[in-house]
């Protein structure tokens, strides 16, 4: 990373945001990433050592700012990196009483799920256990540690992410560091207000051997379910927490604040095989349980009938109990007649959209730049399998993305026509069939020159 500049701030974003003009164009960087600029021939006495970023009542004028970036020219943001689960209520405060069940269940059939649940009522439970079936392992290229200095965090954040970090150690995920690998941390303001604080492992990351450990794609998770007439889904609480760092590992997960070096216990969020040992760790825990299916921390059982279904929850929780893997109660559903998971509705032999991801799309506004027209064929194509000829309809906004295109694109007839069909066609929730794998299948194929 290095710093550059000076830039003009344009704007204030919000409260911790600021609009950058960069060689003509404006970008919005947060204010970790700025510091105040100060001139060489400024008199001494107007000189400051003070690095903090500006804050809503301390705009920097014109030419007065630096912004980090990282040496391929890049600007760090925050989907760069991964966060930390939440931010607060670490202690335990959920409990088997907060799952939610299935609305068209009989009393009996809700006796039944109450009982297995009240059974191994020690693995719901908001904070994170701690198993010994896996341990994340990290396999490095070089022995030269990689170290950063910490980046500066806005005064009004700062108590903030010391609590954080507090009840982080507390927890038993961090203790205080003496290694010689530092990656800085990262303090973002979400969409909804709050903080996302995030370490800053790219580097450590690009040294690191790839695990190739593989992951289900989400199309595959959903064949063999059309006959199914009951599902459950849980999730792990703070899944990648409850699996242990490699001792001999520990050193090389070291972060750095402003104030102080801590290092990870458990399997930090952020690495980049960190998904690959929770994938591989919760396949062990499920071998043999054909009715139950994982993605990343998320499961979901699936069975043709009621008696199944209760086993097969009877066993998953008699699993994750011996595993000592906690499951959090307010994002479990039991026993319901349709699901929604991984962006889908599933239920009764077909396969729709999501209403909060349906949503999304009908709200998105018109893309201006390759970037946004990025963003936008990512949220339909998604759903591309929902869209007759997908492919064909997107190609105007495809070929805005081309190598070579201006960053602000150019928005014409066909464009405009391409973005209102994919919102009409996703926006109106079509549902599908889920196949039977056992019947035939009739192939029919096209081809195209582009």
């Amino acid at each position: 990373m290095q710093w550059k500049g000076p830039f003009e701030i344009v704007a204030t974003v919000g409260i911790n945001d600021y609009r950058i003009k960069i060689g003509g164009k404006e970008k919005t960087f947060h204010a970790n990433l700025l510091k105040g600029y100060i001139a060489r021939d400024q008199d001494a006495s107007q000189a400051t050592t003070d690095e903090r970023p500006p804050t809503s009542s301390s705009v920097i004028p014109a030419a007065s700012v630096t912004v980090i970036e990282d040496l391929e020219g890049e600007h760090f943001n925050d989907s760069d990196c991964e966060a930390f689960p939440e931010l607060g209520g670490w202690g335990s405060e959920e409990t088997v009483n907060d799952i939610k069940y299935g609305d068209e269940l009989t009393l009996d059939q809700r006796r039944q799920l109450e009982e297995v649940a009240l059974t191994y009522s020690s693995i719901f439970s908001d904070s994170p256990g701690t198993t010994s079936t896996e341990e994340h392992c990290i396999e490095l290229t070089s022995s030269i540690p990689v170290r950063q200095r910490p980046y500066p965090v806005p005064y009004a954040m700062r108590q903030t992410l010391r609590d954080e970090l507090r009840e982080m150690e507390d927890l038993g995920v961090i203790r205080k560091s003496c290694s010689p690998y530092a990656s800085p941390v990262v303090v973002v303001k979400k969409k909804d207000g709050t903080n996302r604080v995030c370490i800053e492992y790219r580097r450590l990351n690009k040294l690191t051997i790839f695990d190739p450990q593989p992951m289900t794609p989400p199309a595959d998770i959903f064949q063999g379910m059309e006959k199914d007439q009951y599902f459950s889904k849980i999730d792990l609480s703070k899944g990648y927490w409850q699996f242990p760092a490699g001792k001999k590992d520990i050193p090389k997960t070291a972060f750095v604040t402003m104030d102080c070096h801590y290092e990870f216990l458990r399997m930090p969020f952020g690495m980049m095989n960190s998904g690959a040992t929770l994938t591989r760790a919760v396949k062990k825990l499920l071998c043999g349980m054909d009715n139950v299916v994982d993605y990343i921390d998320d499961l979901l059982i699936h069975t043709e009938t009621w008696e199944a279904h209760v086993k097969t929850l009877s066993e998953l929780f008699k699993r994750l109990q011996e595993a000592n893997i906690t499951v959090r109660p307010v994002k479990c559903l039991l026993g319901s007649r349709t699901v929604d998971f991984l962006g889908h509705s599933l239920g009764r032999g077909a396969i729709g959209l999501q209403d909060e991801n349906v949503e999304k799309v009908r709200n998105a506004p018109r893309p201006k730049t390759k970037r946004e027209v990025r963003a936008f064929l990512g949220l339909v194509g998604y759903y591309k399998e929902f869209v007759p000829n997908f492919a064909a309809v997107s190609v105007p906004l495809s070929d805005l993305v081309r190598k070579g295109q201006p960053n602000i694109v150019n928005w014409g007839d066909s464009q405009e026509r391409a973005y209102n069909s994919l919102k009409v066609a996703v926006t109106s929730k079509p549902v599908l069939l889920l196949p039977d794998v056992n019947k035939k299948f009739i192939l029919r194929t096209d081809a195209s020159d582009r």
